[in-house]
């Protein structure tokens, strides 16, 4: 009994002697001498690697902090080193995540020990790939690369192999899109559902990021930022805003990718759209009325512009608007009155065709007599010779 302890104490003793010889080598602490190799061989670790490269392996379970998080990535550790997969030496890093020291011509065999990992632990894993060194002695390169690699999870997604080599350069954010969230808000005021509200967050964020990738730290202060606009503006445009859950900054920062940080604000402004009420609803069909009125009106030489400028909103909003509540666009309805406008001239006056155009907004009156025909089936001339048979 007394020697089985002692074998197991051994087994423990040496499991973290590799882990600390390997997490100096990693950080560059471990200098190049001539007895690197010894010392792997007395640690009974594979002394020769051919362009050696790490990766970094990141569960999904227990990606946080604390002991629990500690104890699976050592679980995870002694599976790979009991199965003794060829090639591979495993170890913790300094901050408790499962580490992979390998020749880069034993790449291949990363992705299928990786699929063993997630089959043994029913997890997604993620990986992050750094460049193979040139020798040993320069390994802490390729371990800094992998931990940069394993960031990008934030866009790719949980479970993907991200190697550095492969990896967009981030960009710097100059200044704060103050225009972005003006037209995120105008679309969130006119939105009827969590779908509506989900693209435009979409849309949203692909603006913030055409011109490249930011830092995830740089999209947390990014979004936080445009959550408190969001709230702000909803207070100041709604005379009674009920019950709402407040977003939380700590909840935001402990997003994994950006997936999860779109699908928070979507839950986040369903919830602040339902509590503006149903008095915004009204004062928006209220909207509609006038519009629809004016383009009646003065649809000789109406715009969206002239219109928006009469019910005090900005073009695009009201663009927004009428088409979430009408079903078509400002165009298409403007068109509609027109036309109906110039049959009623057709039946019951002796004006010409070019001025019937004129009269009801139509410069062109070719232009007028396609729009006519497409929406009414006949030429206008055509219609006005029915209506008298």
């Amino acid at each position: 009994m007394l020697k089985e302890e002692l074998v197991f104490e051994e087994h423990i003793i040496l499991t973290w002697m590799r882990d600390r010889f390997l997490q100096n080598l990693v950080s560059g602490r471990q200098h190049a001498r001539g007895d690197l190799k010894d010392s792997l061989s007395r640690l009974k670790l594979n002394p020769y690697y051919t362009f050696p490269t790490v990766a970094l392996l990141e569960p999904r379970r227990h990606s946080g902090e604390g002991h629990e998080a500690q104890g699976y990535a050592e679980q995870i550790r002694d599976y790979v080193q009991a199965s003794a997969v060829s090639g591979f030496t495993v170890f913790l890093d300094e901050q408790g995540r499962v580490a992979l020291l390998f020749s880069w011509v034993s790449k291949e065999r990363l992705a299928s020990l990786v699929e063993q990992i997630e089959a043994r632990f029913l997890d997604k894993i993620s990986v992050g790939v750094g460049k193979p060194s040139s020798q040993l002695s320069d390994i802490h390169h390729s371990y800094i690369q992998a931990a940069i690699a394993l960031q990008h999870k934030f866009y790719r997604g949980v479970g993907q192999t991200l190697h550095y080599s492969e990896l967009q350069r981030d960009v710097t954010l100059r200044h704060y899109p103050e225009e972005l969230e003006n037209k995120l808000f105008e679309a969130f005021k006119a939105s009827d559902s969590a779908e509506e509200i989900a693209q435009a967050g979409e849309s949203y964020y692909a603006s913030v990021l055409a011109e490249g990738l930011l830092s995830r730290q740089c999209v947390y202060d990014l979004t936080v930022r445009m959550l408190v606009g969001m709230e702000q503006k909803a207070r100041s445009v709604s005379r009674s805003i009920g019950c709402y859950e407040k977003f939380d900054v700590l909840s935001v920062v402990k997003l994994e990718t950006i997936d999860e940080i779109k699908q928070y604000i979507v839950r986040f402004l369903t919830g602040l759209r339902r509590a503006m009420g149903s008095d915004e609803r009204e004062t928006h069909r209220s909207i509609i009325k006038k519009t629809i009125q004016h383009m009646e009106q003065e649809c000789q030489c109406v715009s969206l512009q002239s219109v928006a400028q009469k019910v005090y909103m900005t073009p695009t909003y009201l663009s927004l608007l009428f088409k979430t509540n009408t079903g078509k666009t400002f165009i298409e309805h403007l068109t509609d009155i027109r036309i109906s406008k110039a049959k009623d001239m057709l039946k019951s006056t002796h004006y010409k065709n070019y001025e019937v155009a004129e009269q009801v907004g139509y410069q062109d009156p070719r232009y007028f007599s396609q729009i006519f025909k497409k929406k009414v089936g006949l030429s206008p001339s055509e219609y006005r010779e029915s209506i008298s048979q």
